[in-house]
């Protein structure tokens, strides 16, 4: 989703203000699982949220195993709620950015930091080289994914990409999503709401000739 593009010059480091693959692995995470996990409107129709910490887990078991970089959830449903807690979290601050209420993001996450000890830490995971990672070695899992999602997200405010964070435009669908056009144009989750959002649009313009 992003890429890194830091340049040292005579007077110091530049940066065009993109982003590495770890943020971008986990700023991604966390916005599925806000869509999986909170949203209760997707694609026209009502949906309800799941409730049940089994449920919670599957659904984040299922959002891990999407990118070949993560893992299985090494704990149970008793940590899958604590997660989606957080997601909640994280969906009122990218509500938050999308509204306007940047401050109220940071306040959120602010929240969100300190109280999953984010701190940043360079450490390496299995036969790689070292990363800049979000949370302390030796972390638990629950802690550690919120830690990363939270920062993820933080970074995109800090880096100035705020105006990036996008909820989908379509009638019932509340998703939400990262905008990587060029002109920063997207205004739908996917191109199902994209596609319903014309048939709408036209269907009032025959009803209007008419």
């Amino acid at each position: 989703m992003y890429d890194m593009a830091v340049t040292i010059e005579s007077n110091g480091i530049t940066s065009q203000q993109t982003f590495d693959s770890y943020v971008a692995e986990f700023a991604g995470l966390a916005l599925r699982l806000v869509n999986d996990l909170t949203s209760e409107r997707a694609h026209g129709q009502h949906v309800e949220p799941p409730r049940s910490g089994a449920d919670q887990l599957a659904i984040i078991e299922d959002a891990l195993a999407a990118d070949e970089s993560l893992h299985t959830a090494p704990f149970g449903p008793g940590g899958a709620e604590v997660l989606t807690a957080a997601v909640r979290r994280l969906r009122v601050a990218v509500d938050a950015c999308v509204d306007g209420d940047v401050q109220g993001a940071a306040d959120v996450l602010n929240d969100l930091l300190a109280a999953h000890h984010a701190m940043p830490n360079l450490h390496a995971r299995p036969g790689q080289p070292l990363l800049l990672a979000f949370h302390a070695v030796g972390q638990g899992p629950v802690d550690s994914y919120i830690a990363d999602m939270a920062t993820s997200i933080a970074m995109i405010i800090g880096a100035g990409r705020t105006a990036r964070l996008g909820r989908c435009s379509a009638n019932a669908c509340d998703r939400v999503f990262y905008d990587v056009s060029r002109n920063a144009s997207r205004r739908f989750c996917d191109l199902s709401c994209q596609n319903r959002a014309k048939a709408t649009a036209y269907r009032a313009r025959r009803a209007r000739d008419a």
